[in-house]
């Protein structure tokens, strides 16, 4: 028995001068990071047609607008940036693109306004949006010299840049 008691106590003794001697490190552990906003979703297609259909080149300054549906669901204080660039502009015109045929050309507005659009990829900022975002356009068939009949076709890309 005094063996045993000898024993614990000798082990008492040994944790006692253990925490005596003890060394202490610390870690600091550093917590950061970036928070953003999320970005605008396209609440319209992501391709969108222009078709002017059958049209009589005697016609094409009567043709009617195209409207072009371009509409995001932004969350709140978003801030664009978008720009529009076709394939091909009129030599010294930003604002009227070459549609595939000599002396045929389109222009494209925003519809809220009938603003005439830049078409050659300048970039406009858009602050503060939240909600439904509407850059909604029309296009317009324009002809300033003699078209010829046949087909015709080209593009431009809308990009919108979420800042």
């Amino acid at each position: 028995m005094t063996l045993r008691l000898s024993l614990a106590a000798a082990l008492m003794a040994g944790l006692a001068c253990t925490s005596a001697n003890a060394i202490t490190d610390t870690v600091t552990i550093n917590v950061s990071g970036t928070l953003t906003r999320p970005p605008c979703t396209m609440s319209s297609s992501k391709t969108l047609t222009a078709n002017f259909g059958t049209l009589r080149y005697d016609q094409i300054d009567a043709a009617e607008m195209i409207d072009l549906p371009v509409t995001l669901t932004c969350p709140p204080n978003s801030s664009l940036s978008v720009s529009l660039k076709a394939s091909a502009l009129v030599t010294g015109s930003t604002t009227r693109a070459f549609a595939g045929r000599d002396y045929l050309a389109y222009s494209m507005y925003l519809k809220s306004d009938n603003s005439l659009l830049d078409l050659s990829g300048t970039k406009r900022s858009l602050t503060n949006q939240s909600g439904t975002v509407d850059l909604s356009m029309k296009i317009k068939l324009l002809a300033w010299g003699p078209v010829t009949e046949g087909t015709f076709s080209s593009s431009a890309v809308l990009s919108i840049e979420y800042l």
